[in-house]
C-alpha cells in the first residue's frame, strides 16, 4: 500500500475546502462555543503560592470541581467530530442528518475513545515510544467507526488495527508533523494577539478577546485534525469507502 504524506494532506485540504461552510457551522457550535464558555467561566484561579505542592493541590481541586463540565465539553466535541466526519464520508448528508447520526453513535464512539485511550496509556508506560506507535495505529479509529457505521467499540478498534497494519510509523510521522506545526502556529498566534489585545483593550477586555481568538484557533486546528484522520482512512480503505458511499 502506498501511503503518501502529500496525497493524504492534499485530500485533507480538498475535503476541508469542499465542506468548509458546513464544517465551520458545526465546529462553531460544538467546538468553538464550548471551548470559549469554558475559558471564560471555568478558567483556573490565579496561583496563590509558589510552592509546588500547593500549586498541585490547587490544580487538582480545580480539576475535581470542573470534571463534570470537562466531560460535557468532551461529549459535545465528540458530537461535532462525528458529525463532521459523517459529512465527509456520506456525500449529500445535511447538517441535521449528520447531527442525528452523531447522537446515535455517541455512546459507542465514547466507549471506543476510552478504550483507545487506555491502550495508548498502557503503551506510554513502556518508555513512551510504544504509546506513540499505538496512538498512530488507532488514530483513524473514529473515522473507521463513522465511515463503516460500526457500533461495536472493540470491533472498530480491531478493524483499525487491520487497516493500519504496516503503516503505524508513517501515520505517526504525518500526525506529528501536522500536530507539532499546527500547535506551534496556534500558540504563537495566540501569544502575539493576546499581547496586542491586552495593550489595546486593557486587561479584562483583552482577556476576553484573547479567549475568543484562542477558542477559534483551537476549533480550526481540531477541525483540521479530524479531517486529517478521515483522509488517512480514505487512503487506507479507498475501495471500502467507494463501496459504501458512492
Amino acid at each position: 500500500m502506498n501511503f503518501s504524506y502529500s496525497a493524504v494532506w492534499d485530500d485533507t485540504v480538498a475535503l476541508t475546502r469542499r465542506h468548509a461552510p458546513l464544517l465551520v457551522a458545526i465546529a462553531g457550535v460544538f467546538i468553538f462555543l464550548p471551548a470559549l464558555l469554558f475559558a471564560v467561566f471555568l478558567k483556573p484561579d490565579e496561583p496563590q503560592s509558589q510552592d509546588f505542592s500547593r500549586l498541585f493541590a490547587q490544580l487538582l481541586e480545580w480539576y475535581q470541581a470542573a470534571a463534570p463540565w470537562l466531560l460535557l465539553q468532551a461529549l459535545v466535541t465528540m458530537v461535532g467530530a462525528v458529525a463532521m466526519m459523517r459529512l465527509v464520508f456520506a456525500e449529500g448528508t445535511t447538517v441535521g442528518g449528520a447531527l442525528v447520526f452523531a447522537l446515535t453513535l455517541l455512546p459507542f464512539y465514547f466507549l471506543m475513545s476510552i478504550i483507545s485511550g487506555l491502550i495508548v496509556f498502557a503503551g506510554c508506560l513502556f518508555l513512551i515510544v510504544p504509546g506513540l506507535y499505538l496512538f498512530a495505529r488507532l488514530a483513524p479509529a473514529g473515522a473507521v467507526m463513522v465511515a463503516e457505521n460500526r457500533r461495536g467499540p472493540i470491533n472498530a478498534i480491531g478493524r483499525t488495527f487491520e487497516l493500519t497494519k504496516g503503516q503505524g510509523w508513517r501515520i505517526l510521522g504525518l500526525a506529528l508533523i501536522v500536530i507539532i506545526v499546527g500547535a506551534i502556529s496556534v500558540g504563537v498566534a495566540q501569544t502575539i494577539l493576546g499581547i496586542v489585545f491586552h495593550l489595546a483593550a486593557g486587561r479584562e477586555l483583552g482577556e476576553l478577546l484573547t479567549a475568543i481568538v484562542a477558542s477559534a484557533l483551537s476549533a480550526a486546528f481540531s477541525t483540521v485534525i479530524i479531517i486529517l484522520y478521515a483522509a488517512i482512512y480514505r487512503a487506507l480503505a479507498p475501495q471500502r469507502q467507494a463501496a459504501v458511499f458512492q
